[in-house]
């Protein structure tokens, strides 16, 4: 049975958070948690850890809190991040009363990626919660833009030629998820080109609009 898409309606660490029945959760300290509380929505398929993700540029910032599945993980991406064990006889976690809420402590996992703006995205993909590549690249480009898939050529033409502030969003979450992918080491061989694709046109988007920007100066 295939799971469920919440990305087309959710942003995604909601979505993220929504494969897993936990509800979202920001945090303000920077002291990283050995176990982390986590409200659950429905008692259904449960994460069995939480990512306590920091970006490389600012490890003191407060960790973005993501709800993973350990085993999905080892299968999705090739890079250990030192996943404890399971001890003999040890269950997985389970949710109780706390409370009016019913709550799941999670072993934390602490990790240092590139970009975590766009980690919640390539865990959905990466676990396999979320399988639709439209949905990805979506998110990533312009419709019009992947309307000229597979021309890159015109694909960076057309990108180039978005509003400052969009371009400027596009450029850091695309570099984001593209770094976050080869540093984690994502397997899955069609979504690694979807991505470095998506960002090989915003790459050479960027160049199209510093050459113009050069050329208007003379």
């Amino acid at each position: 049975m295939s799971r469920p898409s919440y990305l087309s309606r959710e942003d995604p660490y909601e979505a993220l958070c929504h494969h897993f029945n936990v509800q979202p959760v920001q945090t303000t300290d920077a002291a990283i948690p050995a176990t982390f509380d986590m409200t659950v929505t429905r008692d259904a398929h449960m994460p069995t850890h939480v990512l306590a993700a920091v970006p490389t540029d600012d490890p003191e910032c407060p960790p973005l809190m993501l709800p993973i599945d350990a085993s999905l993980y080892e299968h999705g991406f090739r890079i250990d991040i030192n996943i404890p064990a399971a001890e003999a006889g040890s269950t997985a976690p389970v949710p109780y009363i706390q409370g009016d809420a019913l709550i799941v402590t999670l072993p934390v996992l602490p990790i240092t990626v590139p970009d975590t703006s766009s980690l919640a995205l390539l865990l959905l993909f990466g676990l396999s919660l979320e399988t639709i590549h439209n949905l990805l690249a979506w998110r990533l480009l312009p419709s019009q833009v992947i309307e000229e898939f597979p021309n890159a050529a015109t694909m960076a033409l057309i990108l180039s030629r978005a509003r400052q502030d969009q371009f400027d969003r596009i450029f850091r979450f695309n570099q984001g998820l593209w770094r976050n992918a080869l540093s984690l080491g994502l397997k899955d061989a069609q979504l690694v080109q979807l991505i470095q694709t998506a960002w090989n046109v915003t790459a050479e988007a960027r160049r199209i609009r510093t050459r113009s920007s050069t050329g208007s100066r003379r």
